[in-house]
């Protein structure tokens, strides 16, 4: 999933008004195609909700294996992956879902499924056309083959992944 030839750009996905993609459960990823000087440039801070609704602070770091050809964003898994990807991007929504905060703090999501739409959003607090961002600089890559015992076998992978890969995204806070 983290090499080149499984990663496709976002803008490739889309085929018309139809996505690309297969209605099979599995583990996905987004990655960043564009140059990692333009992300670590962006607004790398952000103030979650911790423990007794306490703030904390968090900064996205360029903390990524050498590894990886491409910084990962998100890591998720589904039962569907055409439509996860789909609830991710939000396409039918152009322009900002979710203001940016004058204190970085997390926004509530429009919905529970569009991590990856907010995050693009809170890095790039002045971009007016986040689906630009998306289609320009945002790859997506997936994994179905889970023969057996596959729901459990993809919520390990998708831990496994969170840990190696350490998608900006994917981060949280300790209630």
């Amino acid at each position: 999933m983290h090499n080149a030839a499984s990663i496709r750009p976002v803008a490739q996905i889309f085929r018309g008004q139809a996505i690309d993609l297969p209605e099979e459960p599995g583990v996905y990823a987004f990655w960043w195609l564009s140059p990692k000087a333009e992300l670590m440039a962006g607004n790398r801070n952000i103030v979650l909700k911790g423990p007794k609704e306490q703030p904390v602070d968090v900064e996205y770091r360029d903390w990524w294996p050498a590894n990886l050809q491409y910084p990962c964003l998100y890591i998720g898994k589904s039962t569907n992956i055409k439509k996860r990807f789909s609830l991710h991007i939000k396409r039918g929504s152009p322009g900002r879902l979710h203001e940016a905060h004058p204190l970085n703090i997390k926004a509530k999501p429009c919905t529970t499924s569009c991590q990856l739409r907010f995050g693009v959003e809170h890095i790039f607090p002045d971009e007016q056309n986040p689906l630009d961002v998306i289609f320009q600089s945002v790859g997506f890559s997936f994994n179905t083959d889970f023969p057996e015992n596959a729901i459990a076998e993809r919520f390990f992978e998708e831990d496994r992944l969170v840990g190696i890969w350490r998608p900006w995204f994917n981060v949280d806070s300790e209630r």
